[in-house]
C-alpha cells in the first residue's frame, strides 16, 4: 500500500513545464469550447470574424499558462522537487485562470451578440475539478514528450550509427584499394620489369621467330607495365592533391571507352576544392559509371561537375541505357558506397529513370 502511494505521488508530479506544448494544448482547448458559436453563425464575413475573435481569446489563457511556465522554470527559487510545491504552483495558475475565464466569455458574448454560454461556477467544487484536470494534463503531456525525446534520441543514435558504419565503409574500401595499389606498384611492377629484363638478355640468341615473338612480349610488357598497371594504379588511388579531377576521370573513362562513349566537363572552380572533396566526387562518378556498365549496358555516359559561386556542387551523371523503375532500384556495394559519399559530403542524392529513358544521377552538396 505504501509503494502504491509513493508511486500515485511520483505520478502527480513534479514536471518541468514546456511552455510551446502548454500554449498549444489550453489554445486548443478554450477554441474547441468556443468554436461551436462560430459554427451557429452565417457564413462569410461575419462567421471569419467570430473566428478571428475565438481564436484571439483562446490564446490569452494559452499564453498565460506558457508564460507562469517559462518564468516559473527561469526565476523559481524554492525546491523543484516538492510535489506540493509544485501543486501549489498549479492550483494558483489554475485559480487565476478561472478568475480570467468570465471577463473572456464576456468579451465574447458582447462581440458575438450571443448569451449561450454555460458560466462556470466559481466554487471549491469546480476548483478541485479543475486542478485535477490540470494535473492530469501536465503529467500526460510531460510522458508524452518524454517519449517523444526517447524516440529522437534513439533516431539520432541510429542515424549517428549509420553515418559512422558509412565511414568506416569507405575507410575500408579505402584501405582496401591503397594496399592492391601498393602491392601492384611494389610487387607486381618490379616482377614485370624483372622478367622483361629476362626476357631482353635471352633476345637476339635464337632463331629469327623465336626473337620475333619475344620482342613482341617484350613490348607487350612494357606497354603493360608503363601504361595500364600505371593507370590501374591512378584508379585505385588518384593522387588528387597534384593532379587534377579531370585528368584522373580521363584516365578512369579510357578503361571503359572500348565498350561505350564516356564524356566529362569539370569547371575550374571545382578542381580548386580540397582534395578529400575531389577523392568523394571521383568515388562517386566511378561507381556511377561502372553501374551504367553493369547494369544498362549503356552506350553514352555524360559526367558534368560544376560550382557555383557559393559553394554549392552539383555532379549530373546519365546515360543511354534501358533504364529502370526507381522503385525497383536494389542497393548493392556500389549504390552504398555512392550513398556513403554523398553523407560524408553532406550532400543529397536524386535519381530520375524510367524503362526506356536512361538513368540520371544528381548528387549536390556545399563544398567547406
Amino acid at each position: 500500500m505504501k509503494d502504491f502511494f509513493h508511486k500515485s505521488i511520483k505520478l502527480v508530479g513534479p514536471y518541468p513545464y514546456n511552455p510551446y506544448l502548454m500554449f498549444l494544448f489550453f489554445s486548443a482547448i478554450y477554441i474547441s469550447r468556443f468554436a461551436p458559436l462560430v459554427s451557429d453563425l452565417p457564413a462569410g464575413s461575419e462567421r471569419w470574424k467570430a473566428g478571428g475573435l475565438v481564436i484571439l481569446a483562446s490564446s490569452i489563457p494559452g499564453l498565460f499558462f506558457a508564460g507562469s511556465g517559462f518564468l516559473l522554470n527561469k526565476y523559481r527559487f524554492w525546491s523543484q522537487k516538492s510535489t506540493i510545491l509544485y501543486v501549489c504552483e498549479v492550483a494558483f495558475a489554475q485559480y487565476l485562470n478561472l478568475l480570467m475565464l468570465r471577463p473572456i466569455i464576456s468579451f465574447l458574448s458582447d462581440q458575438l451578440k450571443v448569451a449561450s454560454f454555460v458560466s462556470l461556477p466559481l466554487n471549491i467544487n469546480m476548483f478541485i475539478v479543475t486542478l485535477l484536470l490540470a494535473l492530469i494534463t501536465l503529467a500526460l503531456m510531460h510522458q508524452a514528450e518524454r517519449k517523444i525525446i526517447e524516440r529522437l534520441s534513439a533516431a539520432t543514435n541510429l542515424v549517428a550509427k549509420l553515418d559512422a558504419e558509412r565511414k568506416e565503409l569507405i575507410q575500408s574500401d579505402e584501405r582496401l584499394r591503397r594496399h592492391t595499389s601498393q602491392f601492384l606498384h611494389d610487387r607486381v611492377q618490379s616482377d614485370l620489369m624483372v622478367v622483361g629484363m629476362k626476357l631482353k638478355s635471352v633476345s637476339g640468341k635464337s632463331s629469327p621467330e623465336v626473337n620475333e615473338v619475344l620482342d613482341r612480349a617484350i613490348t607487350h610488357l612494357e606497354n603493360t607495365r608503363a601504361t595500364d598497371l600505371k593507370n590501374l594504379i591512378q584508379v585505385l588511388t588518384p593522387n588528387l592533391d597534384a593532379g587534377s579531377l579531370y585528368s584522373a576521370l580521363e584516365v578512369l573513362a579510357e578503361q571503359y571507352r572500348p565498350n561505350m562513349e564516356v564524356s566529362v566537363k569539370i569547371d575550374d572552380t571545382t578542381e580548386e576544392l580540397d582534395a578529400e572533396v575531389l577523392l568523394g566526387i571521383f568515388r562517386i562518378i566511378e561507381q556511377s559509371i561502372l553501374n551504367s556498365l553493369m547494369h544498362g549496358p549503356a552506350n553514352r555516359v555524360q559526367i558534368t561537375v560544376s560550382t557555383d559561386s557559393v559553394g554549392v556542387t552539383d555532379i549530373f551523371i546519365s546515360d543511354d541505357g534501358p533504364g529502370i523503375s526507381v522503385k525497383e532500384i536494389s542497393a548493392g556495394v556500389g549504390t552504398a558506397i555512392i550513398d556513403s559519399w554523398v553523407g560524408i559530403l553532406n550532400g543529397s542524392k536524386e535519381i530520375d529513370s524510367a524503362p526506356g529513358h536512361g538513368y540520371q544521377l544528381h548528387v549536390t552538396f556545399i563544398a567547406r
